[in-house]
């Protein structure tokens, strides 16, 4: 396990990876963390600043300047502003005489030189040089190198007693599976799914155990990444970070050292959560969306359903992220305007990238199982978050109904209910009017086609897949789905199935009643209103547990543009 754990560290970066993990570790030896790392501020050398008593000794106040991967000579000594031997430097001339917070100057102070890797050897004489020549009385070294954080970490955060062995076996199971993701998938979630069953612990319990989940996923996004395989991180990423949230929902508004610390480790798992999806999406399909079959192609299915049903993934997957983009524009200040104009800088570029990877990959227009529904709301929510997709939204949605109404007129390869691959694969089976009816005797599909035509204004489609409802589908039971009172206890953890169906939905009347029906049943359903990522204004947790674990959007969502 240490061999696994250090490599692990030495594949973090400095930025956002091995500093998002040390302050956890940190305080899970007992250390008050005062400082972390920040964007756009100057840290004077200092990456994290931490007070407290390690093994028993005097308690000192411990400064770390953090560097990625072995210590070379280029970090060590050269022009850069990043080099080690520069920020030691600017820690002994500026941040202890001028920057150490007042309660603290008394107190000895120990410089950790941090890093994932190791001292590589021409470097090694130089570092001791240094230390030698500035070391005093009340001014210690230390080196924090890839073993003693992989000692660190093995001993205060999978030790025997808290992470049992069967837990550890999973960790290295998914780690060893990860050119096959599905296995690797299903044994970490394993992992966090015994991790997070928290209810009967106490709050000091819970803090390691969030503490172990993030380390945890952080292990497998860095053995991922240098495997080059993000499938297995990619789901792992979002179960951990749902089933984190179930503990962290029990600490939102406290201000106190447990709610802190759980904050901070969530932070944590969301921040590799972002991590990750940015690695896949940027590596495997935002750089092709733009190429006409550019993702088809490179599918390398066996046949045309292995390529539907992977659009579709992709589709809700840009979705997402693109929703998150949203969302941290919605959460800047005032004073953040440069920052919250960049961001929806990338928003935008996810509805552009939706846009591209459906005109150019027509197998977009067509869907393969009615619960494609899913993905195309969640595409649909983002780009209906600029007035400007109007039209594309519109032409994709009378492109995909002219289809699959036509596909099943003829019996060929029209949207159904089947969830099994191996049925999908014989589907559909021309003349077996029977057949067709079973397939098709519920649907998500076509209702919430209609409903985004009436959303759009868009008469003419609308009035089309009524017309369609009363002719061809009167044995279909048109429906769509809605939180109900379990689903607070469900949602991000899918333990049980939750919610509630509204049945017989009334795309053949006028949209008025249509509207007064679907959005009344919000109006009257406020279990919505009472999920925690809701109230706490986490809501994309919702649309993240909707991909994850295949549940409708809610229809909460698009409620109030009735007027767009």
């Amino acid at each position: 396990m240490k061999l696994i754990l250090k490599q692990y560290l030495s594949s973090l970066r400095e930025r956002g990876e091995l500093d998002a993990i040390l302050p956890d570790l940190l305080s899970q030896l007992g250390l008050n963390v005062y400082s972390r790392p920040g964007r756009g501020t100057l840290e004077r050398g200092v990456d994290v600043g931490a007070v407290g008593s390690l093994d028993g000794r005097t308690e000192k106040v411990y400064l770390f300047s953090i560097k990625a991967g072995d210590l070379t000579r280029k970090d060590w000594d050269s022009d850069s502003i990043q080099s080690l031997r520069r920020s030691l430097n600017e820690i002994i001339d500026v941040y202890i005489p001028n920057r150490l917070p007042t309660e603290h100057r008394e107190k000895g102070v120990v410089i950790c030189v941090c890093f994932g890797g190791d001292v590589q050897v021409q470097v090694r004489e130089q570092l001791k040089a240094f230390i030698d020549r500035n070391i005093t009385e009340s001014l210690a070294f230390e080196e924090w190198n890839g073993d003693k954080l992989a000692e660190l970490i093995q001993t205060n955060f999978l030790r025997e007693d808290l992470l049992p062995e069967n837990s550890r076996s999973n960790l290295r199971k998914s780690l060893a599976l990860l050119d096959e993701p599905e296995s690797s998938y299903q044994h970490f979630a394993t992992l966090i799914k015994s991790l997070s069953s928290v209810d009967t612990l106490n709050d000091s319990e819970r803090v390691t155990a969030i503490r172990q989940m993030s380390i945890c996923l952080w292990i497998l996004f860095s053995w991922a990444r240098e495997n080059s395989n993000m499938e297995s991180a990619y789901l792992s990423s979002e179960l951990t970070l749902l089933h984190a949230w179930n503990i962290f929902k029990l600490y939102v508004g406290q201000n106190n050292k447990v709610a802190q610390a759980i904050n901070i480790a969530f932070e944590s798992i969301f921040t590799a959560y972002q991590r990750i999806c940015s690695e896949f999406l940027g590596t495997n399909v935002l750089p092709h969306v733009g190429k006409m079959h550019g993702i088809s192609v490179a599918v390398h299915g066996m046949n045309s359903l292995d390529i539907n049903l992977k659009l579709f993934d992709l589709l809700r997957r840009l979705g997402v992220d693109g929703i998150w983009s949203y969302w941290m524009t919605c959460m800047c200040s005032d004073d953040g305007m440069e920052t919250k104009q960049e961001i929806l800088k990338e928003t935008r570029m996810y509805m552009s990238s939706i846009k591209a990877l459906i005109s150019n990959n027509p197998a977009l227009f067509l869907p393969t199982k009615d619960e494609h529904a899913i993905d195309i709301s969640i595409a649909i929510f983002l780009l209906a978050l600029d007035v400007n997709n109007r039209d594309d939204v519109n032409k994709w949605l009378k492109e995909m109904f002219h289809r699959a109404s036509f596909s099943y007129r003829v019996q060929a390869h029209y949207p159904c209910i089947i969830n099994s691959y191996n049925e999908l694969l014989t589907h559909p089976k021309s003349g077996d009017n029977k057949y067709r009816d079973e397939v098709t005797a519920g649907s998500i599909l076509y209702p919430t086609i209609s409903l985004c035509a009436a959303l759009l204004d868009d008469t003419e489609l609308y009035n089309e897949v009524g017309q369609f409802k009363s002719k061809y589908l009167q044995h279909c039971n048109f429906q769509f789905w809605y939180p109900d009172d379990m689903s607070e206890k469900h949602f991000y953890t899918n333990i049980e199935s939750h919610g509630a169906v509204l049945s017989k939905v009334c795309v053949d009347r006028p949209k008025e009643e249509f509207f007064e029906q679907v959005f009344g049943e919000c109006s009257q359903n406020q279990h919505f209103q009472n999920l925690s990522a809701i109230k706490f204004g986490w809501w994309p947790l919702i649309v993240v547990a909707c991909r994850h674990y295949r549940l409708p959007l809610p229809l909460h969502f698009f409620r109030g543009k009735t007027d767009s």
